[in-house]
């Protein structure tokens, strides 16, 4: 997570990717080749994303809906730390998975995915940008 923080906010190709993802028209006109910009993004963000299920399948078992179970969960702490922050998703990662394994004490195991809907009920009620999301 540090690496890719560093990647995108000190390298030439992270600030690009940046500028590509927050006005593609405007950084085209600078002269930046967007369309390899976006490919290098896909192919970043699916090597991380290849990764992190090989992890997840030395922790469980590898079936065709392995990500069904988890999807939810990424995008409560996704809400809850705030759309466009990686230290915010990270944050909301935590708070998400401590609160779904503490939430096993008062509710069955078989719920834990319905602590997720209700953190992201509460908190688009209560803080719509998320803890780290600033007032757009």
């Amino acid at each position: 997570m540090l690496l890719v923080q560093v990647f995108l906010g000190r390298t030439r190709l992270g600030i690009a990717m940046r500028a590509t993802a927050d006005n593609p028209l405007l950084a085209r006109v600078k002269g930046l080749p967007t369309e390899r910009i976006v490919g290098v993004a896909t192919l970043g963000g699916g090597a991380l994303a290849g990764g992190a299920g090989v992890f997840l399948g030395l922790d469980t078992s590898i079936d065709p809906l392995l990500g069904a179970g988890l999807i939810i969960a990424v995008f409560a702490a996704a809400i809850l730390g705030g759309i466009g922050s990686a230290p915010g998703a990270l944050a909301g990662a935590l708070i998400v998975g401590v609160v779904e394994e503490l939430s096993t004490v008062a509710i069955p195991p078989t719920y834990k995915s319905a602590v997720g809907f209700a953190i992201i009920l509460v908190m688009l009620l209560v803080r719509p940008q998320g803890l780290a999301g600033g007032a757009r």
